[in-house]
């Protein structure tokens, strides 16, 4: 177990939901024009990842599940000009047809951006964020728990944690940046979807009962908005 320091990159993602009907007809504006011109007139971001929300079929969820877009910036100077890769001439036409969809059809949109905090040493060989499913566990808490409350779980939860499900192959964890209220994130990657399923079931294993109870007392006592959701990819560039 590591901080990071120079790795992994920071982070913006855009979260959205899409109105079902119009779906496929978004995807395919965004995943064969809009993203593939941002990539390629933006020295800013390094690759592209996008994610659904895993695991809704037959559901009510399915009428309201998140996407991903995941933005890997080429490292604090990337940050830094975040902004500028939806500012450039060039991609003024397809911005304004993207919000042209945010108005219609796209919901719960937000854009926000990260620099890393922690990375466990379990790591996979093919960088940060391939292809693989994860469990994006979400977490705001007041300012007086806050800092308390990271380091043990950095220090003491996650590395029992992450010894006791042997299905995860990454962990990473990101704190927002320039936001009035501070979010972190943990990925916990998974090598495909079976395997992250299983994760759940060890998760809950008896033996991690007191673990778990230990987390509950300590996040409850300054929560103010916690989230998991579990995510596939279905778009990557490059690679």
């Amino acid at each position: 177990m590591s901080r990071v320091e120079s790795e992994p990159n920071p982070i913006m993602i855009v979260a959205m939901g899409v109105a079902p009907e119009k779906e496929g007809e978004f995807n395919e504006f965004y995943h064969h024009r809009f993203l593939p011109a941002i990539l390629a007139s933006s020295e800013e971001v390094a690759s592209i990842r996008r994610y659904e929300e895993l695991n809704i079929s037959g559901t009510l969820r399915w009428y309201t599940k998140q996407f991903l877009t995941i933005y890997e910036l080429a490292g604090e100077d990337g940050l830094a000009r975040a902004d500028k890769i939806f500012a450039r001439p060039g991609m003024k036409d397809l911005v304004t047809e993207f919000q042209t969809w945010k108005r219609n059809d796209l919901r719960n949109f937000s854009r926000i951006s990260y620099r890393p905090r922690y990375e466990h040493q379990r790591r996979t060989l093919d960088g940060h964020f391939g292809s693989r499913p994860f469990i994006l566990w979400t977490l705001e808490m007041t300012p007086e728990a806050d800092s308390a409350f990271q380091e043990w779980y950095e220090t003491t939860y996650l590395p029992l944690q992450v010894a006791d499900i042997p299905e995860w192959c990454a962990l990473r964890r990101y704190t927002s940046v320039d936001s009035e209220q501070v979010r972190h994130l943990t990925f916990f990657e998974a090598g495909d979807e079976s395997s992250l399923m299983r994760s759940f079931d060890n998760l809950r294993a008896r033996h991690r009962i007191a673990q778990n109870r230990e987390w509950k007392k300590r996040v409850e006592s300054g929560l103010v908005f916690h989230d998991a959701t579990s995510f596939r990819c279905i778009y990557r560039r490059p690679g």
